[in-house]
């Protein structure tokens, strides 16, 4: 299974995390986010990483020229939006940046099916999140039964308070889903704990 460890902030972080058996890890840029970095910071930490995991920078709303900003002058190859960004807004991200992954963030809300729907020829992967205002980060968890229309055609993570426990919750209900995308289910007083990533790992992977 796929797994991203999301809103990276330190040098710490990322060297702890360089070695890890994980495929992606995100560095949030959204100034109402605690885990915000600006572009140098980005930039510094996406080049201690290897090719091998996928460096995503997410965004909430952003413009195009901003993308094309962060693309310029960091290492990462993946763009996470988060907000209300509008298929045409992609389409045209795409059309301008073809070799950099897009992946779309969207509320697990009743209508979950029909938004896939809309997005997922524009989307090289999706991932579901609790709703919340502030467009993700709350560390709670929603109703994971929505997803189970979802069928193994649509690539898609579950965000939203994972952890070792929640995940095999997940298990047992036999969905569809690539992975995980987790934050706070991997932190210790707002940093990144070590042994619970090496925990999450074994319990997804099944091998460090």
């Amino acid at each position: 299974m796929i797994l991203k460890f999301c809103g990276i902030k330190t040098k710490v972080e990322a060297l702890s995390i360089r070695p890890l058996n994980i495929n992606m890890v995100g560095f949030i840029h959204y100034p109402k986010s605690k885990r915000h970095l600006d572009i140098e910071q980005i930039n510094k930490l996406t080049r201690l990483l290897p090719d091998e995991i996928d460096r995503v920078v997410v965004l909430v709303n952003p413009t195009l020229q901003l993308i094309k900003k962060i693309i310029n002058a960091t290492n990462i190859n993946a763009i996470q939006l988060h907000g209300d960004e509008t298929i045409d807004f992609i389409k045209q991200l795409r059309l301008n940046f073809k070799n950099i992954k897009i992946i779309k963030a969207l509320p697990a809300t009743q209508n979950i099916i029909n938004d896939i729907d809309q997005f997922k020829e524009h989307v090289d992967l999706f991932i579901i999140d609790t709703p919340s205002e502030q467009y993700g980060g709350t560390g709670q968890s929603f109703d994971w039964t929505l997803l189970k229309g979802l069928d193994q055609s649509i690539p898609f993570l579950i965000a939203g308070g994972i952890d070792v426990d929640k995940i095999k919750q997940i298990e047992a209900l036999k969905l569809n889903h690539l992975g995980y995308d987790i934050s706070s289910g991997i932190e210790t007083d707002d940093m990144k704990d070590k042994n619970k990533m090496l925990t999450v790992i074994q319990q997804v992977k099944g091998e460090l």
